[in-house]
């Protein structure tokens, strides 16, 4: 049944998906991998708030390699949408401490200091985040200034 429930989410069926990963989830609620996906499917289903648990579940039991940057993300991201800023800092900042070079951690990240009100470093580490992970050339053209600004936003020089 698992992998039908994800052929349903890989063809946008979420519905029907999200049924199918909630029978899964009572036969082995425990299951990382399980929890994981049926928190993305209610994600998108627009249920952030119904997917936290499932992507906390699975975090919890261990779910492990790119799934678990994803289920960082993905908490994250929800508690953000909802306005849960200080719970998406924490989980963001222990995805950060797991996989420190992951660019959508950080940019997730950057957003939630955004929402806190730290502005200063949410744009100092979306510029750092873009800087180190495009290929732009005009971007590379301007890399030297693009990062030294990077590191103080507001000065100014005459």
């Amino acid at each position: 049944m698992l992998s039908e429930a994800l052929s349903k989410m890989v063809s946008k069926d979420y519905k029907e998906a999200k049924v199918m990963f909630e029978t899964l989830v009572n036969d082995s609620p425990e299951d990382p991998l399980i929890n994981f996906y049926c928190g993305s499917v209610n994600d998108a289903l627009g249920l952030e708030k119904a997917a936290i648990p499932f992507y906390r579940r699975a975090l919890e039991n261990g779910v492990t390699g790119e799934i678990r940057e994803a289920a960082f993300i993905q908490l994250g991201s929800s508690y953000r949408c909802i306005g849960e800023y200080p719970l998406a800092k924490d989980v963001l900042t222990n995805g950060l401490a797991e996989f420190p070079d992951n660019p959508a951690l950080k940019v997730f990240y950057a957003m939630t200091l955004y929402n806190m009100g730290e502005h200063k470093e949410s744009f100092t580490l979306m510029l750092k985040t873009l800087m180190s992970n495009s290929s732009d050339e005009w971007l590379k053209k301007y890399d030297k200034a693009l990062r030294f600004y990077s590191e103080d936003i507001d000065g100014v020089w005459e």
